[in-house]
């Protein structure tokens, strides 16, 4: 059977590492013969330092489906398209935004404000933070810590373009709008690469909708209204229960 798990909120709860108990639990999956995916809003490049040796042999999906790692060898999907990409360029300077736009492995920021992904943002120094104008494959664009005057504003002139856009708010009140090429979400970039095989799925997030509502089988883990509808079992973020559910899948078979 094909397991899919997103990361963080799912099994990985402090930006950091995967609980010992899950690892165990995935390590088992792979040793029985079940095919493991990754399915992260991560690129490739912050995803690699959760995962241990073992765990990194598994199929790699990033940046909410923008780009893939596969037999090690790591592939955009659809980047955002190039006249697209100059107009968020200038967005950013225009209203003067905070932002990440990552490339194939490199990436570019500007976060001036303190701000939940900077932990997680090339944690393990694999990569460079370069020059806006030389991201050439830009997979995901970030806006941050947007008001809600440039919340409003820029969420309408980007529908204008054919892009993809998923909506979080933090914790201060404060937007961000993460943004792909349209239709790239980590379901379609799934079927891409299994075609219409049966898969379960684990998600937490609005990003893992696709991906639980077309799953055999869906986990959701915590109390995200929109992912339970989407869901046919929901579980807190419990290490120990997200892995005894793991076992018990494997012993089933799936």
């Amino acid at each position: 059977m094909i397991f899919v798990f997103d990361l963080d909120g799912t099994i990985c709860f402090d930006g950091k590492h995967i609980p010992s108990e899950i690892e165990i639990a995935l390590e088992q999956l792979m040793i029985t013969n079940h095919q493991l995916i990754f399915a992260s809003a991560r690129p490739i490049r912050d995803l690699l330092p959760l995962l241990n040796t073992e765990l990194k042999q598994a199929l790699l999906i990033g940046g909410n489906g923008s780009i893939t790692q596969v037999n090690q060898q790591i592939q955009a999907n659809n980047p955002i398209a190039h006249n697209d990409f100059n107009q968020i360029k200038q967005w950013i300077q225009e209203y003067d935004l905070d932002y990440l736009a990552d490339d194939l492995w490199h990436y570019s920021k500007r976060i001036r404000q303190p701000h939940s992904i900077e932990h997680k943002i090339d944690s393990a120094k694999l990569a460079e933070n370069r020059p806006l104008f030389t991201i050439q494959h830009p997979i995901k664009t970030i806006l941050l810590n947007l008001s809600t005057t440039h919340y409003f504003s820029l969420k309408q002139n980007l529908s204008q373009l054919d892009l993809n856009i998923i909506e979080h708010t933090e914790q201060n009140g404060s937007f961000n709008l993460d943004i792909t090429a349209s239709r790239i979400n980590k379901y379609n970039t799934l079927t891409r690469l299994i075609g219409h095989e049966k898969y379960i799925a684990f998600g937490n997030d609005i990003n893992d909708f696709e991906l639980l509502q077309h799953a055999t089988y869906a986990v959701c883990i915590g109390n995200f209204a929109p992912l339970q509808s989407a869901a046919d079992i929901t579980l807190p973020a419990n290490p120990t229960l997200i892995a005894d559910k793991i076992i018990q899948l494997i012993a089933n078979d799936g």
